[in-house]
């Protein structure tokens, strides 16, 4: 993207900034993620490869937001199912402890070990440090040199083996 085009965007960027973070802050109910979202915004912005001149850089910049924002809550949606699934998996009780349940219980850990063992080594260790140790994807990220996309699709991979083996095990 060319210096013009760039100062053409970074101008509408910063007179639409305030009223972007307001509807983010109000889709996400959170500030600071808010704040984070509208950054993001900015790296795509700037990353852009355009085709063309850009008509209505205002109305591009809120396009794109609304995007982010848009993606963002997509994710989380799906990381929430996807936690949920897990946690039914790996903590129901539903059932009274007796020899038989505590057998059954055994092989199924054995089972979610194993699984965790099959998984790549750095598929595993972020998925460990993000839902064990609870670390926030953006957090790993930095800690690991990667994107948040990356970390996500770690994590996601490692919940998509658990829920393959939740499905095994319930068959």
């Amino acid at each position: 993207m060319d210096r013009f085009t760039l100062g053409k965007l970074l101008a509408a960027f910063l007179q639409v900034r305030p009223r972007l973070e307001a509807v983010a802050r109000a889709r996400t109910g959170n500030r600071a993620l808010a704040e984070d979202l509208i950054q993001d915004t900015w790296f795509k912005l700037e990353a852009a490869q355009l085709d063309g001149p850009i008509d209505n850089p205002a109305g591009f910049i809120i396009q794109v937001a609304n995007n982010t924002v848009t993606d963002h809550l997509r994710k989380e949606r799906r990381r929430a199912e996807i936690d949920a699934e897990l946690s039914e998996l790996l903590w129901e009780n539903a059932d009274p402890v007796t020899p038989e349940r505590a057998l059954i219980d055994r092989e199924r850990l054995a089972a979610v070990r194993e699984a965790l063992d099959e998984l790549p080594q750095k598929t595993r260790d972020i998925f460990l440090m993000n839902r064990i140790d609870r670390i926030p994807h953006r957090r790993i990220a930095e800690m690991l040199g990667m994107s948040d996309n990356n970390v996500y699709y770690h994590v996601r991979r490692a919940l998509e083996r658990l829920a393959e083996l939740r499905d095994d095990l319930a068959d």
